[in-house]
Formats: structure tokens, sequence, C-alpha cells
């Protein structure tokens, strides 16, 4: 049994904005009026103690783009997972000057063998595993790489890396307020040993609730609070 549920707010940075994309989708984002600090203070005063960072610039270039927006998040006190863009040792250890706690690691599952050990040897216990699918497959490289690698085959190769967790998103549930893919969800429960948190399509409470069954550890919350579908109330009482 899981002994804990982790609710994570989502905050993603393009152009030094808080944004949404649908799918991945860069040619469809939605600007929202939120300082991201500010936001974060929000979280932090609810009770919310992780934020999830994504620097979609980063994701997209290959490098951090938007640390110094990181540093300002972290300046509130709250804890950060930072994604995108991190591509080498010396990319995560600019993450953690700017004050990133953990570090997501995506497109080198795929071809960065020698980063996922040094990373791991260096930041241990503080590396997660970020697993893109589209169709069951990997996506890297701000997800506009399709590859024809299974997330079973991504899965087996991180529980050897010493990865902390997985992040699981399903980019065709991404930014849709759809629902989860509960089904694919599933499988990469049963897949692994590794905590899982969940990410993609969330729209309501009864998407985590139908998440957290799964055995998760933990669902990530984007555009379904940016939206109004899903309040701060509604992650700390889940």
């Amino acid at each position: 049994m899981i002994k804990s549920f982790k609710i994570i707010p989502a905050i993603d940075i393009l152009n030094s904005q808080c944004v949404r994309l649908i799918k991945g989708d860069y040619s469809k984002s939605t600007v929202y009026d939120y300082n991201p600090a500010d936001l974060s203070n929000l979280f932090l005063d609810a009770g919310l103690d992780l934020v999830h960072v994504v620097d979609l610039d980063g994701a997209r270039d290959g490098k951090p783009c938007n640390l110094s927006v990181v540093e300002s998040i972290s300046s509130t006190g709250i804890k950060i997972e930072l994604g995108g863009g991190l591509r080498t040792i010396q990319d995560i250890r600019q993450a953690a000057s700017a004050g990133a706690s953990e570090f997501i690691i995506g497109s080198n599952l795929v071809d960065g063998s020698d980063v996922l050990k040094q990373s791991n040897e260096e930041f241990s216990g503080r590396m997660v595993a970020g697993i893109d699918a589209r169709n069951g497959l990997m996506a890297t490289h701000g997800w506009e790489k399709n590859t024809i690698i299974t997330v079973e085959e991504v899965v087996k190769k991180v529980e050897v890396l010493g990865f902390s967790r997985i992040i699981y998103t399903d980019i065709n549930q991404d930014g849709t307020l759809a629902g989860p893919n509960l089904a694919q969800l599933k499988k990469v429960c049963e897949t692994t040993d590794l905590p899982v948190i969940a990410s993609g399509g969330i729209s309501r409470v009864g998407d985590i609730q139908n998440v957290k069954k799964l055995e998760t550890s933990g669902v990530i919350i984007g555009r379904a609070f940016y939206d109004g579908k899903i309040t701060i109330e509604d992650m700390i009482s889940c």
C-alpha cells in the first residue's frame, strides 16, 4: 500500500510567463496572469510544499532558459521539482544553484546514459524520471520528437539507475481536461516498484480519486487549477 499521496501543483514557464499547453503543442498555449512567485506563495500558505515547474523554453531548446524564474519561486521557500532542458550535469548543477530541490530527466532517459549515471550519483535521491508518452511510446525534446521506445522499456531502465520516483505524463491527455489515461497509468504502476506520480488530463476531484485508487504516489494538477475546475481547497482536502 502507498503510505502517502501528494498533490503537486504545476507551473509551466514559457517566455518567463505562466502558461499551459494542450498536448504539448507550443502553438496552443494559454498565458495566465499569475506571477510564479506569488502563485507559489499561495500554494505554500495552503500547505502545499512542493511545486512542479517546467521550463518549456528549456525543454524545446535543450538547455535551461528560465532559471531566474526558478530563483524567484525558490525565494518563497517552496520546494521545486524542475524539468525542461536538463540535459547535462552542468545544467542540473545550475538548476540546483537556482534553488531547485529535485531534477526531472526526460529526454536523456532515451539518449543520455552517462548523464543518468553521473546525475544519480551526484544528486542521489533527488533525481526524478520524467516519462512522457504518446500512444505508449516515449516522446522527447519538448515532446516534439517521437520515438519507438515503449514506456515499459524506459521504466525498466530507470529502476536500476537510482531515480527516486517516476512522473508519468500522458501527452494526449495533457492540458485537455479530458481525464487521465487510467489504463496506461495502471500498466506503469504494475511495471515498477518505484513511486509513480500521474500527470495529464486531470479535470476534477473525481479524477484525483480515480488516480489515487491505482496506488500511485501522487498527481500533478495544472490546467484544472488555472481554469477553476479544481481549487487550492480541493487540493489540500484530497
